[in-house]
């Protein structure tokens, strides 16, 4: 079965996306989580400690499939859990465009 979350963009984000940080945006730990600064859209946003973990991952371009592995040998959660929450998660920051799939041209 595949799941796709398709938001804002119209870029569905499923298992199999590769997804990579947009570099331009500013991010820096603050008490549990990590404060993320998009200055171009003039965006904020507060990351609680997984998501603040999720968003480090992505410093380099990481397989969904990959985030979710972490996950849950880190966390012991499962694969429906990790579909349910993190997938809407990193389709909100793809929507958000602080974070950006890769297309096939650029995955090495």
């Amino acid at each position: 079965m595949s799941v796709t979350a398709v938001g804002t963009t119209g870029v569905g984000v499923t298992v199999d996306s590769v997804l990579v940080r947009d570099m331009t945006v500013a991010a820096a730990p603050i008490d549990s989580g990590v404060a993320v600064l998009d200055l171009r859209a003039g965006n904020y946003v507060a990351l609680n400690a997984v998501a603040g973990e999720i968003w480090f991952m992505l410093s380099e371009p990481r397989r969904v499939n990959e985030i979710f592995d972490i996950l849950a040998a880190d966390y012991g959660v499962g694969r429906a859990t990790l579909l349910r929450d993190v997938l809407p998660f990193l389709q909100t920051l793809v929507d958000k465009r602080l974070v950006r799939p890769l297309d096939r041209s650029e995955i090495r």
